[in-house]
């Protein structure tokens, strides 16, 4: 597990992308799951102690009128949507760049500050792109995976904004740091291994909760 966190940690510092994808062996997708958890777990207990579960969170409203639905929202439809509109981009493709504004339109409607600063974003690559520039991949990575984290904002319910936003970066913190580990796997094994990676460690979250959730 050493050794695939230094992978990541090295790939951050100075990321490239591969010319083509494989798969990635049982043994370090386990890894890559245990120092995500190892970021998370730790990082939830900090927030609990630090208050921070004051703020009602839509997680505990799904769960006690639709359960399941909850289940096909963060396994399958989150990742199906958030990887493509917040990594898929990351090759500096004009069609991905294309593919990720035309998918964030599915996150507007409670996410819509994000989802413009997502789309200036995109709009600024492009426009490098097409004079045939070619972007800073460190800086892309951190941001789309603080865009990635910000959109995660609309899961806190009547949230106010002006007397609260020192809690910003604290409230989606871990979901900035899962960002960075799923641009690690994007540009090392590609889309598909970054949508299953994503719903599994969702699936891991999610399923527990909900089965063993008491009314």
């Amino acid at each position: 597990m050493k050794q695939t966190f230094t992978k990541i940690i090295t790939f951050l510092k100075s990321p490239h992308h591969r010319d083509s994808f494989g798969n990635i062996k049982g043994r370090e997708f386990l890894y890559l799951l245990l120092i995500a958890f190892a970021i998370v777990i730790p990082y939830a207990l900090i927030l609990d102690l630090a208050g921070v579960d004051e703020f009602d969170h839509k997680f505990d409203i799904l769960i006690k009128k639709y359960k399941w639905l909850l289940v096909i929202l963060g396994v399958l439809i989150a990742p199906l949507l958030e990887e493509p509109i917040y990594r898929l981009h990351l090759d500096f493709k004009k069609s991905s760049i294309w593919w990720s504004l035309g998918l964030s339109v599915f996150v507007i409607s409670e996410a819509w500050i994000t989802v413009v600063l997502l789309w200036i974003w995109l709009l600024f690559l492009l426009f490098k792109v097409s004079k045939g520039d070619q972007p800073n991949l460190k800086y892309s990575i951190f941001i789309s995976s603080t865009l990635f984290a910000l959109v995660h904002l609309m899961n806190f319910t009547d949230f106010d904004y002006a007397q609260y936003f020192y809690w910003v970066p604290f409230m989606v913190g871990a979901q900035f740091l899962i960002g960075l580990v799923l641009s690690y796997i994007r540009l090392n094994y590609g889309m598909k291994w970054a949508i299953i990676f994503h719903g599994v460690y969702n699936a891991i979250l999610i399923i527990p909760a909900v089965y063993f959730y008491e009314v």
